[in-house]
């Protein structure tokens, strides 16, 4: 998996707890689609890039459909919580759109602006096998392992961020995310952008 900004350079994985939520609203939500199939969240967090992968590996085959988004973040403002929560809601919209068309999309293949939520996000269609991918770094001597930021090392800016702003527990189906008046407006304007999580859809929180 391969950032957007050309800055990126080290990372951050995503909580332990952030992707087995991420999963598990996945597994939720497309549940009828999934059969035997395996879903691989990967997640990293850069100095000022987000970055999420959701994949869909078919059992038998060798190409995983992946559904990737990239999103600025300012460890200022402490949004990463925000823009991860941005992040999974458009992977979710694309994916809807594989499944609803079989698989017969036209996303694109580099990184693409797409409007989202009065933000701005990215988003891509690759066809890496993680599994397959991690195995030919491994033999190629590429150690990820060395480009992973220790805690210690950095200021962890999702673990800023928590500060003000942590993942609730579950909640009703009927409940969404409050949202601000600023936040109200500008989703008025984005009504056709990818969107997921909305309605009586099961959000991560």
């Amino acid at each position: 998996m391969n950032p957007r900004l050309k800055s990126s350079k080290k990372w951050t994985n995503f909580p332990k707890e952030y992707s087995d939520q991420i999963q598990a609203v996945f597994n939720e939500n497309f549940a009828q689609y999934l059969d035997d199939a395996e879903l691989v969240i990967e997640g990293r967090i850069y100095s000022e890039e987000i970055v999420l992968r959701v994949g869909y590996h078919e059992k038998g085959r060798l190409a995983q459909a992946n559904f990737e988004v990239s999103m600025n973040y300012s460890q200022e403002q402490q949004d990463a919580v925000s823009r991860i929560h941005n992040c999974v809601d458009a992977a979710a919209s694309m994916m809807m759109e594989y499944f609803e068309k079989e698989g017969e999309v036209d996303f694109p293949y580099v990184w693409r602006e797409f409007p989202f939520q009065g933000k701005k996000l990215y988003l891509q269609f690759t066809t890496e096998n993680s599994s397959l991918e991690a195995e030919a770094n491994r033999l190629l001597g590429v150690d990820d392992d060395s480009m992973i930021m220790e805690e210690s090392e950095s200021e962890d800016a999702l673990a800023r961020a928590e500060q003000s702003e942590e993942l609730s527990p579950p909640r009703d189906e009927d409940e969404d995310f409050e949202e601000s008046e600023e936040d109200h407006e500008e989703s008025d304007d984005d009504e056709k952008g990818p969107k997921m999580f909305g309605g009586n859809k099961k959000k991560l929180h």
